[in-house]
This record gives C-alpha cells, structure tokens and sequence, in this order.
C-alpha cells in the first residue's frame, strides 16, 4: 500500500512539474498563435509554490523523486524572481546619487469621474498624492478630462499639479473635445520631443516623450495595453458563479474567455511593437503603465526585451497592482535602461482606481556609465 502512495505521489509530482513549465511556455509563444496558453501564465505563481511543496515532502522522505520539482523549480527561478522578491535594494541618502529620476506610472481610471471607488473627492485625492510624493516625472493611463465640469477640466487638472512645467498629453481621438481619454506624462524636467505611437483595431494607445534630465535625454515610454474590458454583468457572474445553472455559466465562461481571448492577441501584437521601439531608441529607456498582464507572458518578456525591471532590482512581496474585484496581479510595470540602477521601489496603497500606483528612483548616471 505504502508504494501505491508513493506511485501516486510521484504521479501528482510529474504533474505539478509538467503544468509550471508549460505555464512559462506563455512567455515565449505568442498568444496569437496558442492562447489558451496564455490562461496558465497567471496560475505560475500558485504552481511553483506547489512544486516547492512537492520538493520540501520528498526531501523529508529523503527519496529521488525531489529531482522531479527540484529541476522545474531551478528551470522556472528566473521568471519567479520577477514574480517576487524578498527584499530589495533601499538608498535613503538620494544626495549621494549622481543623477536621480523618481518615476510614478499611475492608471488613474479616468480619475474616478464617476466615483467607482466609493471614495470621496477621490480625483483630488489623487492630486494630493502625487503632489506629496512629488516623483520628477508621472506616467497616467486613462487620463480624463471634461470640459464642462470644472473639477475635470484639463486647465483645472494642470493647475493642481503646477509642479510640473512639462506635459505630454495625447488622447484617443487624436484631439481635444468635450470629453477627453487618453495619456499623459508629466515631468519637471524640459520636453524635447513627442510622438503617439497608435495602435490598429483598438482605443488604447502608447506615448513616446524625450525628456533632457541635466544633460541626458531620456526617452520614457507611457503605456496602456489592451484591457480585457469586463463588463459589470460579467464581473456580477464571476462573484456568483456558484449560483448559476449549467446554461448560464456555459454561455458566461464562453463570453469571458472570447474577450479575454481577444485581449491576449491584441496585447501580444502591442508588445511586439512598442518592444521594437524601444529595442531601436537611440536613447537610454525608460518603460512605464498599465500592460494588464503579468510577468509571466509574452507582453511582459516583449515589453522589457533587455531593461531591467525596477520590481526586480528593489521591490519586495509580490507587488500585485490590480485593485479590483478580481485577484490582484502585478500588471502595472517600471522599466529602465540596463546601464541604470533602481532604489525604493514601492506600491502606494490607496483605493483612488482600479490600480494601485508604483514608484521608484533611479540612477540615470552610475560609475558603469
């Protein structure tokens, strides 16, 4: 009996190992081609825990087997670092840096216009944050504006966060109307060059902004992705899924997994683009906004190529970004030039939006430099 366990076990072991390495196969294999794939990248974190598990009880039964997780956890390590860190690099004295930048990325969700969060005033809120967290530049996704309502219009909005001398706005019609959605980036530091990098078949859209920072021009890439677009009734079926009878959650799953079918598409031909944008910049790079995937997937290996991750090199936990109703992932991304080093990267737990927004400084002018 005692071996029919083991054999089971060791079953169960092939199992867990073999759905985490073919749940990193998401990052490599474009979703437009295979995206069911593109369903497991978000389980990776779940299964490596799993396999780690699966290591820990066959280490205590001192049996071989543990080689079966010990070799998907060694060959899955990479893409668990950037799913999470211990504790990461801090530097309290920014004087002694050579030339810092604090960035904030933000996906305001149209500034809360129509008080999804249930907070208060909420867009002042988000005013107020980033005027007492003062970052020298702000990546906002989702950026909104109406003409007719004082509180939102873009004069208002600008005038609130007079800090910043230089912005580069963009909306997704192209120009200014009643109602405005779009991007923008702020900076303290002078603007020497924009462009809006469109997208074919969708509203979302990047913005590329070249900022001089003492000398140095930077390019800062401002990103919102395509989003899977749930609507409220979708949302409702997912918290009720218990309730449902067969019909319904056959016709619900289908739904949900067609939008999120297209989004997996759209996003990996979105990353493939800007990915080569920034691969081409003649400049050193910095990567910011909303991606609405994680770091295990395609958007996420295309988008950063060869930066580093500000998460990587000094954030902590598992950083999840997402503030919804859904479980929280790490979506929301910060990434630089490798010749640069990251310090204090943080999450700001506010409930302004449907994401939360993350900071970090980096060293633009390092002794590699």
């Amino acid at each position: 009996m005692k071996k029919f366990f083991r054999s089971i076990f060791a079953l169960i072991s092939l199992i867990t190992a073999g759905t985490l390495l073919l749940s990193v196969a998401t990052a490599y294999i474009n979703p437009y081609h295979a995206w069911i794939l593109a369903f497991m990248g978000f389980g990776f974190p779940l299964l490596w825990i799993l396999n780690l598990i699966v290591l820990l009880v066959w280490a205590f039964k001192k049996r071989w087997q543990l080689l079966i997780p010990l070799i998907a956890l060694l060959l899955t390590y990479g893409h668990w670092q950037n799913v999470f860190q211990w504790k990461g690099k801090t530097e309290q004295e920014v004087s002694i840096l050579n030339k810092p930048l604090s960035v904030m990325t933000f996906n305001v969700r149209m500034l809360d216009y129509y008080n999804w969060s249930g907070e208060k005033d909420a867009h002042e809120k988000i005013f107020d944050l980033i005027r007492k967290e003062n970052p020298d530049v702000v990546c906002m996704q989702e950026f909104y504006t109406d003409m007719k309502n004082k509180s939102f219009s873009e004069h208002y909005i600008l005038a609130r966060l007079n800090q910043y001398k230089y912005k580069h706005i963009e909306y997704k019609a192209g120009k200014r109307g009643r109602r405005n959605f779009g991007l923008v980036t702020f900076s303290k530091f002078p603007i020497m060059e924009k462009q809006n990098l469109k997208f074919e078949q969708t509203s979302n859209f990047s913005i590329q902004t070249d900022i001089n920072v003492k000398g140095s021009r930077i390019r800062i890439f401002n990103n919102h992705l395509e989003s899977i677009r749930f609507n409220s009734e979708q949302l409702n079926f997912l918290d009720s899924l218990n309730h449902k009878n067969e019909q319904e959650r056959l016709e619900g799953v289908k739904a949900i997994t067609g939008k999120m079918r297209t989004a997996f598409k759209h996003r990996a031909n979105q990353a493939e683009t800007i990915g080569r944008h920034i691969a081409n910049s003649p400049y050193p790079t910095i990567v910011c906004g909303d991606f609405n995937d994680t770091p295990v997937s395609y958007v996420y290996r295309k988008m950063r190529g060869k930066l580093k991750d500000a998460f990587v090199e000094s954030g902590k936990g598992f950083g999840g970004t997402y503030n919804g109703r859904l479980p929280s992932f790490r979506i929301d991304f910060i990434f630089h030039d490798k010749a640069f080093k990251s310090y204090n990267f943080k999450k700001l737990d506010v409930d302004y939006s449907d994401h939360f927004p993350i900071m970090t400084l980096i060293e633009l002018e390092t002794s590699k430099n």
